[in-house]
């Protein structure tokens, strides 16, 4: 008889949105022959609100992005990127333009440096619109003939935006160029911005109060305090000052906290750690077992509180065990 060896893989098996559906109605003492399509809907919808309202419940540490956001002059609203819950922490972004020989085609932007030169930043400033995303090469080369994608983006593409784009680990090299992934689709660009060396200073976050009890709200010059304006659909960064026509170069630089990824279909993989599933399942059942008729109600206190023990188990692990100091500010004290 053969010894039993373990699988020799870690965190390799899927487990799409519908097995998550089935574990929650089998939790509810359903098996799949019983789920009607009716019900897999109702459990979709419950599913989306579920992890939209988990964006209530704190920081979850895979839904925290970066993203570099671009300034225009006197534009002291800074639409946030959609999905926004709050910024966690904002700079202003500089970088030092580096400049070159300039090659443009329709479909291509090059530029050829005197010196091999690193690449942090890449700035495309748009012409026209395009009906549909497109994708976007960013190559470098050490002769201009071999490029390598160093990475692809696709980004959002207006009449008159700017999109910014950050690149790690990239060699020093002599060019650089913006080509379509497809490399034939025409890209209505006006100019482009290669910068190194950045640098960020932090910004300081203004509440209400005390936005509106600034006296010149249309000041202009470098951006250091924002209040985030949390509108329904898109939250504003409310800049102050407005940026000048000399700091639109720069940039702003964000961590935000978005909301858990829409559900997608019954083959999409959630997006949620693997450590979260089982709290998924669990509150999934409790929304079916509260929405569903044919689902005996006598089950759900105990599926109501094992839902909260996976909960709040999944949320104390939700933590990056960075050290953390204190420093308590100490002052006389009368009455």
């Amino acid at each position: 008889m053969a010894t039993p060896t373990v699988s020799g893989t870690v965190s390799t098996t899927s487990f799409p949105t519908r097995y998550v559906i089935e574990q929650a109605y089998r939790r509810c003492r359903l098996n799949a022959q019983a789920i009607t399509g009716e019900m897999i809907d109702v459990a979709y919808d419950q599913l989306y609100l579920m992890l939209s309202a988990w964006a209530n419940l704190g920081i979850q540490l895979w839904c925290i992005e970066k993203w570099i956001l671009p300034m225009y002059e006197a534009q002291a609203q800074l639409p946030c990127p959609v999905g926004t819950v709050d910024i966690l922490n904002a700079n202003l972004r500089q970088t030092v333009q580096q400049m070159g020989q300039v090659t443009q085609t329709e479909t291509s932007y090059q530029m050829a440096f005197p010196s091999p030169t690193q690449i942090q930043t890449v700035g495309l400033n748009w012409t026209g619109s395009m009906p549909s995303p497109i994708s976007i090469n960013l190559q470098a080369s050490t002769d201009g003939v071999n490029w390598t994608t160093y990475k692809t983006v696709t980004p959002v593409i207006t009449t008159g935006n700017r999109t910014w784009t950050e690149i790690d680990a990239i060699p020093a090299q002599m060019y650089f160029q913006i080509v379509p992934s497809d490399g034939v689709t025409p890209l209505p660009i006006s100019d482009f911005y290669l910068g190194n060396t950045p640098y960020e200073i932090t910004m300081a976050r203004l509440n209400r109060d005390d936005y509106v009890n600034l006296p010149n709200k249309t000041f202009q010059g470098r951006p250091l305090q924002y209040w985030y304006n949390r509108q329904r659909d898109q939250p504003l960064m409310t800049l102050w000052p407005a940026p000048s026509l000399y700091f639109t170069q720069n940039q702003v630089s964000i961590w935000r906290k978005r909301y858990i990824m829409d559900v997608g279909t019954s083959s999409n993989l959630l997006d949620i750690p693997q450590r979260w599933f089982d709290a998924v399942v669990y509150n999934l059942a409790v929304k079916l077992a509260e929405s569903i008729t044919s689902i005996d109600l006598q089950i759900l206190p105990m599926i109501a509180a094992k839902a909260q023990v996976a909960l709040q188990e999944a949320r104390m692990e939700e933590r990056d065990n960075s050290p953390i100091y204190w420093s308590p500010n100490l002052r006389v004290y009368t009455r």
